[in-house]
C-alpha cells in the first residue's frame, strides 16, 4: 500500500513539473524530431548513390 501512495505522489510531481515546463518540452521534442528526420533522410539519400570505393593503386611523387 505504501508503494502505491509513493508512486502516485511521484507521478503527480512529474505531471506538475511537465505542466510548468511545457514550452521547453515542446521545443526539445521539435529539435529531436528535426534531427531524427534529417538523419533519416540523409541516410536514405546516401543509399541511392552507393558507388564503389576509390582505390589508389600507385602513389604519385611530389613535383619539385
Amino acid at each position: 500500500m505504501y508503494g502505491k501512495i509513493r508512486t502516485m505522489s511521484t507521478i503527480s510531481r512529474v505531471r506538475e513539473w511537465g505542466r510548468g515546463h511545457k514550452k521547453e518540452i515542446i521545443f526539445a521534442l521539435i529539435i529531436f524530431f528535426t534531427a531524427a528526420l534529417s538523419f533519416g533522410l540523409g541516410y536514405l539519400a546516401n543509399r541511392e548513390y552507393n558507388h564503389s570505393p576509390i582505390i589508389i593503386e600507385k602513389c604519385s611523387e611530389a613535383i619539385n
